[in-house]
């Protein structure tokens, strides 16, 4: 499991890295986290959790508890370094990009059903995802031929 999850860190650092210079790896945290937090919003809501127990405040601090975590795991002791440093060498690495943005965009918009908002918003969102996921594939250094 924590491949997995380190992949996905490594996928979204490579997009996030080539538009954030100053701080890839805040950025990353930041996505990871909210998408966990969409994630465990959708399964409360889907399993009849009654939200109110969580209170306005609740939903500001999961997402922070996830970012803490989320920081100790990836960032302190820069251990996001030998992950990247370990998936720069990682082969298909194109179907392992579409398999997150998928697990991505489903989990926007599996969030979006649930709270029954009109289809139009996570279509939205879900596009400028897809968009800025080809961020990096369009920003690509070419390859010099010899």
């Amino acid at each position: 499991m924590n491949k997995i999850y380190d992949y996905i860190f490594y996928s979204i650092y490579k997009n996030t890295s080539v538009t954030n210079k100053s701080i890839p790896g805040w950025s990353t945290i930041f996505v990871i986290s909210i998408i966990i937090a969409f994630n465990l919003f959708s399964l409360l809501i889907i399993s009849d959790f009654d939200i109110k127990l969580i209170g306005e405040e609740g939903f500001g601090i999961i997402p922070l508890i996830i970012i803490g975590l989320n920081y100790l795991y990836f960032l302190n002791n820069r251990r996001h370094l030998d992950i990247i440093k370990k998936y720069e060498k990682t082969e298909n690495k194109l179907i392992y990009d579409i398999l997150i943005l998928v697990y991505v965009c489903f989990s926007v918009f599996i969030l979006f059903r649930v709270l029954d908002v009109k289809i139009k918003y996570p279509l939205t969102l879900i596009t400028i995802i897809i968009l800025s996921a080809l961020i990096p594939y369009f920003m690509k250094p070419k390859k010099e031929k010899n």
